[in-house]
């Protein structure tokens, strides 16, 4: 029909529901406020499907028999189409505005829709344009609509093939998809250490899902059949209990890689994620093409995930190994450093030779790659630890949360680093974004309670450290730390037992020096005497932190002594040495004048702030 200035009249339909308008010609989702949300064509046809049908229940086979007529699809591409549309529409497994989920039935619409016609003008052009290509109207630019992240849970993929020599692959490859997924900026990624609660325990996905408040879970299993591996994966939808996408594969060790990036493109293809030709770069980006370098990787990050002093021996061995036959392999350079300055905890190492292998490993992971958040985070570590370069430390720690601020122990070393410098409150804020970025993992829970202690607040670090250790008994600077809390709130036979517990589960001369500390403290003074002559014995065959002999000379009210130690602790670069600042055992120490000449050699200033917590 035509009016009589050459312009035709068209009838548009539309649906609207909530915010949202449905234009059923142009075949396009838009707000009220006019943004255009595009739809792809079977998301738009499982839409228009259910409003049509509003308050009944569609069931799935009609859905499937409707958008798919002529070819055999399954559940799964419905239960895909439904979830993309509930992340379109700002919805939830636990918030149904609009899409209500009748278990093994279907679906139903239940919102609110109003059915509308409108009579548009336009000329001949306009509407064999509109028939010809149907295409949206330009709106006036305005800010993007932040788009809701999907959650998906990768839980530890399970070792089915009856050798637990496989258990590193199996870890190695939940941790690499762990990573390749979170590069997805569409996808929010549960906590490594949260979905390991899960790790040798029988738990379907769907409870998984609804306990991590997940919307997706992807369960994995490694099995060996006539010699060969099998990896099967499957990525299940929390709310509905249907299979989303699932393969199975065959790969060769030389393979894993290939296998990791198929899995997170497969998933991001079932999920409709769009990615830009950077964030497709980024995750094409492999830091190693030689497997067998790979496979050594996995293998020490599998070895220093232990925590114990054995662990990070050979998980020290098998990074040099991935270096030695991949140079340029700068993730590996890095993890070696950071296992060189984790491991000087354990006083087993003099700091003179780790410090230089630290250093030069996590130099040249920045040589090869400056944009490596790990690589910055080791440096920044070797300037705090062993040369006291505070600036430079500082500026380190910061450039790596600026890479990546989701890479937590970037933010757990960082607080190491505030509390060093007296910044308590700082070090706690620090810390509790680390906790809030991985709330399970080990070692950044037993610093908060090694924060605690520094911070004067006894009772709340014993409260975090039998809670870390509740999760894993066996965590030996965990015991140990809790020693010290106990020591610090004046139960000193309870630090003893503690201190005790420590040294069973690894033979080090820290723990003595903090249990000769405690002995001297509780008036067992022939114990603390027999520690100490121990650890001076063995000092002269092979290296011992003087810091923990000067501990013991402190508690002993021997101050001349105690000096003399940590003046060769000093010297010897001992990490220890780095809190004098804020360390309570010090504390009779603070009006000697030695204590201050030491915190001026250290670049380190009085901190009149501790007296008041």
């Amino acid at each position: 029909m035509k009016s009589q200035d050459g312009k035709s009249k068209a009838v548009k339909h539309f649906y609207e529901f909530g915010p949202f308008r449905l234009a059923l010609e142009e075949r396009l989702l838009s707000s009220h406020e006019g943004e255009t949300i595009p739809l792809a064509p079977k998301i738009f046809e499982t839409l228009v499907l259910l409003i049509e049908n509003k308050g009944r229940i569609v069931k799935k086979e009609e859905i499937m028999k409707r958008l798919w007529p002529d070819r055999y699809v399954e559940e799964s591409n419905v239960s895909q189409n439904i979830f993309m549309l509930r992340k379109i529409l700002g919805e939830s497994p636990r918030n149904e505005q609009y899409i209500e989920n009748v278990p093994r039935l279907g679906y139903r619409f239940i919102g609110t829709v109003n059915e509308v016609q409108e009579v548009i003008e336009e000329t001949e052009e306009e509407a064999l344009a509109s028939v010809e290509e149907p295409a949206p109207k330009v709106q006036k630019e305005k800010p993007a609509r932040p788009e809701a992240k999907i959650s998906i849970a990768v839980v530890p993929m399970v070792n089915e093939t009856g050798d637990p020599a496989w258990e590193y692959l199996a870890d190695g490859v939940t941790d690499s998809l762990i990573k390749l997924l979170s590069h997805f900026p569409q996808v929010r990624v549960i906590a490594r250490s949260l979905v390991y609660r899960y790790k040798d325990k029988e738990a379907d996905a769907l409870k998984i899902g609804r306990e991590l408040a997940s919307d997706m879970v992807l369960v994995s299993r490694v099995v060996a059949r006539e010699g060969k591996l099998i990896i099967r994966a499957e990525l299940v939808e929390v709310s509905t209990g249907w299979r989303a996408w699932g393969e199975q594969y065959q790969p060769q060790l030389s393979d894993i890689r290939k296998l990791e990036d198929e899995v997170s493109t497969n998933i991001a293809a079932t999920l409709h994620l769009k990615l830009t030709e950077e964030e497709k770069k980024r995750l094409s980006k492999h830091e190693t093409e030689n497997a067998e370098a790979y496979q050594a990787f996995l293998m020490g990050r599998y070895c220093r995930s232990k925590r114990t002093g054995e662990g990070y021996q050979k998980a020290i061995e098998y990074f040099e190994e991935a270096i030695k036959l991949d140079p340029g392999y700068a993730l590996a350079y890095s993890a070696l450093a950071d296992s060189y300055v984790s491991y000087d905890f354990f006083g087993v190492l003099p700091p003179w030779e780790t410090s230089t292998k630290a250093k030069a490993a996590a130099i040249n992971a920045l040589v090869i790659d400056d944009t490596l958040a790990e690589a910055h985070t080791a440096l920044a570590c070797v300037k705090m630890m062993y040369e006291r370069d505070w600036s430079n430390a500082e500026r380190g720690f910061k450039r790596a949360i600026e890479l990546d601020p989701e890479f937590a122990h970037a933010h757990n070393w960082y607080s190491h680093f505030l509390m060093a410098m007296g910044r308590i409150d700082e070090s706690f804020a620090e810390s509790q974004i680390a906790l809030k970025l991985d709330p399970l993992d080990g070692s950044i829970n037993q610093y908060l309670g090694w924060h605690y202690i520094h911070a004067r607040q006894f009772d709340r670090a014993i409260a975090q450290l039998e809670k870390t250790l509740a999760a894993n008994p066996d965590f030996f600077l965990a015991r140990v730390t809790l020693g010290m809390a106990y020591e610090q709130k004046g139960e000193v036979e309870k630090a003893i037992e503690e201190f005790k517990k420590a040294y069973k589960l690894e033979k080090s001369a820290v723990v003595l020096g903090f249990l000769g500390h405690a002995y001297a403290h509780a008036g067992n003074i022939g114990e603390a005497q027999t520690i100490l002559e121990e650890l001076e014995e063995l000092s002269k065959r092979i290296y011992v932190p003087a810091f923990c002999i000067g501990l013991i000379y402190t508690s002993l009210g021997q101050n001349t002594q105690a000096f003399k130690w940590f003046e060769k602790a000093y010297v010897d670069q001992n990490e220890w040495m780095n809190w004098w600042k804020v360390v309570p055992e010090l504390d009779l120490l603070r009006p000697d004048s030695r204590y201050t000449d030491m915190l001026i050699r250290l670049n380190l200033q009085p901190n009149n702030n501790l007296e008041d917590k």
